[in-house]
């Protein structure tokens, strides 16, 4: 591992590929002429012009922040050119926060406290949170969801808390920011209940599962009726295509393969016990993947060990193999079907993990699987408990941030859909 690290630390100046702004690594032009701060969320700025939104340079929060990289979780600097302070994290680079360089003791506080938890889940392999914001609060602690995956809460978050509510007429504006902190924790368990309320009216269907590492077809502008289709990734699962088009295709086109992949994070997660988000592909009674792509739905499970439990899904692809109302659950290890990316991607076996319909059939053989798919193989024998294709009765619904902050794709008319009713 450390060579890995230090091989690609010495090939940086390649390895680094600059953008405009942020933004472009998102799939989304630099913004050219307004300055004007529409929406701000965890990776920038965002303006609007010509009826599409663009990113807004703002001042760097971290090296290379302008240029779409992510801000790192600690000051650990494993890399300084020009631009600044690098480190390297999940596999990935990442800019060293402008606040390290105050932090003369930075370092040696981290190597002190190796062995304590200074946020959430850190002992369990999740990164901290960069901000307070909290989505999520378990037996564990409390979650926040950052650049499409978890992390915990640090542990100084709750002292911000505290300082806060003993210091109400101090700095209104940085106390209106933790107000909303509190807020979202003391209000999670009412976003997200443990008892969800049932489906009624809905339509029935049916579902299986898959993971074959290939683009999705909502990936193609001309599939969706959405402004940004759905994000297409790089060999490594993690960096997305900006622009995706047929100059880098599919990896499973037959007659011309491409290097474009199913990027890892459409992998799914649970919420909370009774709720789990995801991506699907599915197909309907009527309609067209014009229709169909990037819309989302909720989906109650009647059927099987999880019968009771609900998922609010993404849909990213579509099949001429789907039949009507069948969703196809995106899960590693769930059986790449006809299409096999996984062994260009991956190097899985011809037949992918496990059977080719169905996958493997134990948690321990998620092992089989690349680490950074494993956590959406164990979903499926922890969360979903192994089911084996469930029926369910389903409606359409707005679509969650956390699902279109991961894809890009945001239907048109995803304002008419019947909101979640928590």
């Amino acid at each position: 591992m450390k060579f890995t690290i230090a091989t690609t630390i010495t090939l940086a100046s390649i390895a680094k590929v600059s953008a405009d702004c942020f933004s472009t690594k998102l799939g989304f032009p630099c913004c050219q002429f307004t300055k004007e701060v529409i929406f701000k969320d965890s990776d920038g700025e965002w303006g609007v012009e010509n009826n599409n939104w663009c990113g807004l340079g703002g001042n760097e929060q971290c090296t290379g922040q302008n240029d779409g990289y992510p801000c790192c979780n600690t000051c650990n600097t494993s890399y300084t050119d020009a631009q600044g302070a690098w480190g390297f994290e999940n596999g990935q680079w990442c800019g060293i926060k402008k606040t390290c360089s105050n932090s003369n003791n930075n370092n040696n506080n981290t190597n002190n406290n190796n062995n304590i938890e200074q946020c959430t889940g850190q002992k369990d392999g999740y990164p901290c949170c960069n901000t307070c914001n909290t989505s999520y609060t378990d037996a564990q602690g409390r979650w926040g969801f950052e650049n499409g995956q978890w992390c915990g809460i640090r542990k100084t978050c709750a002292n911000n808390n505290n300082n806060n509510n003993t210091n109400n007429n101090t700095n209104n504006n940085t106390n209106t920011n933790n107000n909303n902190n509190n807020n979202n924790n003391n209000n999670n368990d009412n976003k997200t209940p443990v008892s969800l309320p049932k489906i009624t009216g809905g339509q029935t269907g049916k579902t299986t599962r898959y993971w074959d590492c290939c683009v999705a077809s909502c990936a193609w502008s001309d599939n969706t009726l959405a402004q940004h289709p759905v994000n297409v990734c790089q060999k490594d699962g993690v960096t997305r295509y900006s622009p995706f088009d047929w100059r880098v295709g599919n990896v499973c086109d037959s007659m011309r393969p491409g290097t474009g992949y199913m990027c890892n994070d459409n992998q799914p997660w649970a919420i909370n016990d009774q709720l789990a988000y995801g991506f699907v592909a599915a197909g309907f009674r009527s309609g067209n993947q014009k229709n169909w792509c990037c819309t989302c739905q909720r989906l109650e499970f009647t059927s099987g060990p999880v019968k009771g439990k609900q998922m609010v899904v993404q849909i990213t692809n579509t099949g001429g193999d789907l039949g009507d109302n069948h969703f196809d659950i995106q899960m590693p290890g769930g059986g790449v079907g006809y299409f096999n990316g996984c062994q260009s991607q991956w190097g899985a076996p011809g037949n992918g993990w496990g059977e080719r319909y169905g996958g493997v059939s134990s948690a321990s053989q998620c092992s089989q699987l690349p680490k950074q798919l494993q956590d959406g193989c164990k979903w499926r024998f922890d969360w979903f408990m192994n089911a084996d294709n469930p029926s369910v009765v389903f409606e359409r619904v707005q679509c969650p941030k956390e699902l279109t902050d991961i894809t890009g794709c945001i239907p048109n008319d995803d304002s008419s859909a019947k909101k979640l009713p928590w």
